[in-house]
């Protein structure tokens, strides 16, 4: 059938024209393409052996109609997976067919070329991967296609379309936009991790290239020639060809010394000579220059003859207009320097001296003849038999001359020239006029003056320059010199300036992971630059440039430096009333751990160390705080196994709070205790930071004291400080610590959960890091330890410190959610405690937390309480908890926001608990009447007072309360009660009801409990008979004196009902009693009257037995004119 459709569609597509006009034609081809796209994806194998569909498809993008295209690209795309594993020869055709389709003038033709390059071939097809390199230099039109060879990742912008291919063995897949993310660092680059990327071998890439355009091989220089590809398509290539170089090395180290390899290797830097052409971009010829030096840093012996007879064209190059380029050709002139005799060597040096020592130079041609010098110079020193000393001295000469004379920028490169001779050996002193002067001596009083300097990037190469120069200097003073310029730095707020101090101090310390050679003969930069501080590996980082070579230095003069470096950084710096300071040997203590970690002297202070970055995790400066704990977790990597376990004691006790500082800072008058803003503005309007302003607030005040609560202020913001710092370092010590981390956690986890939800989002983050880090399974994690979580939580509701009252209620507000009876049964009550206190905090953002927190424990207590949510016996052991609490400190709090959240609750649970609520019958139905009166506004018992003077009738007025009280939440849980009541509950409910008949305050309760006698016998009636006399008792005084004419009118209507399912001997009693009434005062009349028509409307039946002393009351009462 596949066969018959595919033919169809073909005839369909052959049988119409391609006019934009015809209607009917458009839609027949738009849906004969999408078929073919279909059928592709269904029968692959209708296509795989004829090429014949795929030409048909790279035409139609080129002739059909703007509307077409979109739909024959996207078949053309489906179409290219048929051809994966088709035969050698389609596949050959194929490579024709998208080299001549790769640079036509339509762009979606290219882009599908570029497309089926990377999804029909694997990483090791050179075709495909020149397709690539071809593509990489389209620029224009709506398919913009880009090859970024160092990661093997092809990134396909096709009308505004983002496409993603990972190129692999068996060829390249599409990713999603998840894995973008993770694949494009901030700088705007794609780096690979983890990917099992092949290359093809350097030699066959080569080849491929070399056949298109063979000129590549022509021997003369091309400087001045045209480019053989444009730059974009040069810089992948080259880029490409550099990882095959690299990935052939690795496969097999002995292929370095093959003539076949080493053939390679001389084609390729032909092609990189052509592509040093002057028509080539800045990016072209840096990324080329930078390939050479690459591969002369594998590759030293051959490098450097290659280049020995190129010397006239690398000089050429040291004036670029590039500054990586002239760098980059400086080390490479260095390289080739060392295949020159020693006169041809000097012959060269005089050559390059002779170019930055005249005036009125270009800078371009300054930088580039400093660069070289001092590269070519090192190479030099380190010979033997070397240059003679009259060369030597006159070189030093000049470049001292230079850093005294010129600007910053050139007098930091002069230095770094010098840095790079001392590193092959001791610089020697210079002879002027008769005597000797070491440089360092002569420079001091300039490089101090360019120390200070605002040109950041002169100054950090001048201070590393010195470190390199101390390499292998065996003067005291000399090294006494370097130090006190590079310590002159420790007020330094750039932290660039920092790190290149502590980079200089690393190599002055000595037992840094670089040799000379590392440094003067590869791409090096830095260690500062090469490894990454706060977000990589710097044993990772620097494992490139390990090396077996160790520097030889003279042991006794470095002793002492060591001593000195170490008594600056413990003694003065590191404990400094300066934060600056602090922050100075905070860095260049790290610098040392990090660079020298494995030299003997640092391997005893390591307990020295690990103090002072504990010490100094409480640093209000976020980058020492986040260096001091880099470096505790790589002390804790250089430790033993007992260092390692006090390592993990300290985090633990800095983080659980109990631990205590060894070492206290001493305060002066400029010491900054608080950051500026942090705690307001003085007085007069100045800022407050410093102990001196400080100090003088409290006697503006007049409360010297004052100034012992700002210290515990700062104490505590310090403490703060600790804890997240000492997060950020245990986060990286967590997983290697392992079985070393067992015994704490009972006390870390509780602090753990709390930290996350600490107000400081700084806080947050790093104890979220460090949970991540420590907690392989969350859930299970907080479900073992729950119950030391809520005691954790529970007290620190109740701290002195509102950061951790507002804390612990927001994690409790979390970790209640979806919990069992089982698991928060014995915490239910303090958490309900703890609620409304923070309901009540004297800090807003507290009261925010604790509104949270009632909201959650609401939700959890309704759940609990509701008897088809939950089992029977857990809802009422959950309602025997929750109900009294609520009853008794919920509704009668003076706090609004509290009584209104208790009667929410009640009402709620009122409606769920059914069955359950019958225990506590008695107490929530009196606690419901009772504030009918106590959480009624109090305006209306003000108006009622005045309602006489104002014209208000008191009647209306009480009428209009009761309706209001009848509407209210209190109301509606009293009818709830009413349908649970049985004949159980009538035991203990009836006597309090009796009670509170008598001594009920407020016209709401008093109305309140006589309607609910009403409703509760009519729901018992008879059952109500055993408590009808106590009931008779109560309710019949009461109507005798209640001044109310709403309650005397309620209370009677309680008294009838009651009479009705009384005993004749009670009724009896009671008809007696009323009829007497009519004798007394007035108010008794009336009393009389209310009852009597009562019983007439409700108990009429039980009257009627009583006419005889009934009527005559009533007569005479009418001859009276009591009316009501």
């Amino acid at each position: 059938m596949g066969p018959l459709i595919l033919n169809g569609i073909v005839k369909l597509l052959d049988g119409y024209t391609n006019s934009e006009s015809d209607s009917v034609a458009r839609s027949t081809r738009t849906f004969s393409f999408q078929a073919i796209g279909l059928l592709a994806q269904r029968l692959p194998q209708l296509f795989r052996d004829k090429i014949e569909m795929a030409t048909r498809l790279f035409h139609a993008l080129k002739v059909e109609s703007q509307s077409l295209r979109f739909i024959i690209q996207e078949a053309t795309n489906s179409l290219a997976a048929a051809y994966m594993g088709a035969s050698a020869a389609v596949l050959t055709e194929l490579e024709s067919l998208l080299l001549n389709n790769c640079q036509v003038e339509e762009s979606e033709v290219r882009f599908c070329a570029l497309r089926w390059a990377t999804s029909v071939f694997d990483s090791q097809h050179c075709p495909s991967r020149f397709i690539c390199m071809l593509g990489a230099a389209d620029s224009s039109g709506p398919a913009h296609s880009v090859v970024h060879d160092e990661c093997a990742i092809t990134i396909v912008v096709a009308y505004g379309v983002l496409t993603v291919f990972i190129c692999t063995n068996s060829g390249v897949e599409p990713i999603g936009y998840e894995e973008i993310g993770a694949l494009w660092t901030n700088a705007g680059q794609i780096i690979s991790q983890n990917l099992d990327h092949r290359y093809p071998k350097l030699g066959e890439m080569l080849d491929y290239i070399l056949k298109q355009q063979p000129k590549l091989l022509d021997s003369y220089e091309m400087r001045e020639q045209k480019l053989l590809f444009p730059s974009k398509m040069y810089v992948a290539m080259i880029k490409f060809l550099l990882k095959c170089f690299e990935s052939e090395l690795v496969q097999n180290s002995s292929l370095g010394r093959s003539s076949e390899f080493l053939s390679s290797v001389e084609r390729m830097c032909l092609l990189l000579e052509h592509a040093m052409a002057f028509e080539g971009s800045v990016e072209l010829h840096s990324t080329t220059s930078k390939a050479l030096v690459t591969i002369g840093s594998y590759l030293p012996e051959m490098v450097s003859s290659h280049f020995a007879s190129r010397i006239s064209w690398l000089k050429h190059l040291l004036s670029h207009v590039d500054m990586d380029t002239r760098e980059s050709v400086a080390r490479l002139l260095g390289i080739a320097s060392s295949s020159l005799l020693v006169t041809a060597s000097s012959d060269l040096i005089r050559e390059l001296v002779s170019l930055f020592s005249g005036t009125n130079k270009r800078f371009e041609v300054q930088h580039g003849a400093l660069c070289a010098t001092g590269f070519v110079t090192a190479d030099c020193v380190s010979r033997s038999p070397s240059i003679q000393e009259e060369l030597l001295q006159n070189t030093l000469k000049c470049l001292v001359d230079v850093v005294n004379s010129e600007s910053a920028t050139l007098a930091s490169i002069s230095m770094q020239a010098l840095g790079h001779i001392g590193l092959s050996g001791s610089l020697p002193s210079l002879v002027c006029d008769s005597s000797s002067v070491s440089i360092l001596e002569l420079l001091n009083e300039k490089l101090s003056k360019l120390l200070s300097g605002d040109d950041n990037k002169a100054v950090q190469k001048i201070v590393i320059s010195i470190g390199h120069m101390c390499v292998k200097e065996t003067s005291a003073s000399n090294m006494k010199i370097a130090l006190d310029l590079i310590f002159s730095l420790c007020r330094s707020k750039v932290e660039d300036i920092l790190f290149a101090a502590g980079e200089a101090l690393s190599f002055i310390w000595g037992g840094v992971p670089v040799t000379a050679d590392v440094i003067l003969k590869t791409n090096y930069t830095s260690l500062s630059m090469t490894s990454n501080f706060l977000m990589g590996d710097m044993k990772l980082s620097l494992s490139k440039y390990s090396s077996d070579e160790k520097n030889v230095v003279s042991e006794d003069c470095h002793m002492v430096v060591r001593d000195t470096i170490s008594k600056k950084l413990f003694d003065a710096l590191l404990y400094s009333s300066r934060k600056e300071e602090r922050c100075a040997g905070t860095v260049w203590l790290l610098s040392l751990t990090m660079y020298c970690g494995d030299h003997p002297t640092i391997q005893q202070m390591l307990p020295e160390i690990q103090e002072a970055f504990s010490f100094l995790l409480g640093e209000q400066n976020e980058l020492t705080q986040e260096l001091a704990s880099q470096g505790m977790s790589i002390v804790y990597d250089l430790g033993d196994t007992s260092m390692k376990k006090n390592l993990v004691d300290a985090l633990v006790t800095t983080l659980t709070g109990s631990g205590k500082r060894k070492r206290a800072i001493k305060l002066v008058e400029d010491s900054e205790v608080f950051q500026e803003g942090t705690i307001g503005e003085s007085l007069s309007g100045g800022k407050l930071s410093t102990y001196k302003e400080l100090c003088n607030l409290a006697n503006e005040m007049g409360q010297p004291d004052l100034i012992y609560k700002f210290m515990d202020l700062a104490n505590y913001q310090a403490s703060l400080n600790s804890k997240r710092g000492a997060a950020f370092g245990f986060s990286k010590i967590a997983k290697q610590a392992g079985d070393a981390l067992q015994p704490h956690l009972r006390l870390l986890i509780p602090r753990l959960v709390r930290y996350q939800y600490d107000p400081d989002k700084n806080v947050q983050d790093a104890m979220a890091h460090i949970w991540k880090s420590l907690v392989a399974d969350p859930k299970r994690t907080i479900d073992e330890n729950l119950d030391y979580i809520f005691d954790d939580l529970l007290v620190q509701c109740g701290s002195r410190l509102w950061r951790s009252r507002e804390a612990a209620c927001l994690a409790l507000a979390d970790i209640i959610q979806g919990r069992k009876f089982d698991q928060v049964g014995k915490h239910l009550k303090k958490i309900w405690l703890v609620a409304f206190r923070a309901m009540d905090d004297i800090k807003e953002t507290v009261r925010t937390a604790g509104d949270k927190l009632c909201r959650a424990i609401t939700s959890l207590t309704i759940r609990l309480c509701d008897v088809s949510l939950t089992e029977a016996p857990d809802a009422s052991q959950s309602m025997d908890i929750v109900l009294p609490f609520l009853l008794a400190e919920g509704i009668l709090s003076k706090v609004d926001s509290i009584r209104k959240a208790s009667i929410g609750v009640v009402m709620k649970l009122a409606k769920g608990a059914g069955i359950a609520l019958r225990p506590h019958l008695s107490d929530l139905v009196c606690c419901m009447l009772e504030s009918l009166s106590s959480l009624e506004d109090q305006g209306l018992n003000y108006v009622e007072l005045h309602a006489a003077n104002v014209g208000i009738q008191t009647e209306k007025l009480e009428n209009l309360r009761l309706s209001i009280a009848k509407g209210s939440p209190m109301w509606e849980t009293l009818d709830l009660c009413i349908n649970v009541v049985d004949g159980k509950s009538l035991e203990l409910l009836v006597p309090r009801l009796s009670n509170l008949v008598r001594s009920g305050v407020g016209l709401n309760t008093r109305v309140g409990v006589a309607t609910f006698i009403n409703l509760l016998v009519q729901k018992v009636v008879v059952g109500i008979r055993p408590y009808s006399n106590m009931l008779l008792r109560s309710l019949f005084p009461v109507v005798k004196e209640e001044k109310s004419t709403a309650a005397k009118r309620a209370f009677a209507g309680a008294l009838a009902i009651v009479l009705k399912h009384s005993t004749p001997s009670q009724a009896q009693k009671l008809i007696e009693d009323t009829a007497a009434l009519h004798t007394g005062d007035r108010n008794a009349q009336i009393s009389c009257v209310y009852l009597l028509k009562s019983y007439s409307s409700i108990a009429s039946d039980v009257l009627s037995g009583y006419n005889t002393v009934i009527i005559p009351v009533i007569f005479t009462s009418r001859c009276g004119y009591i009316f009501i």
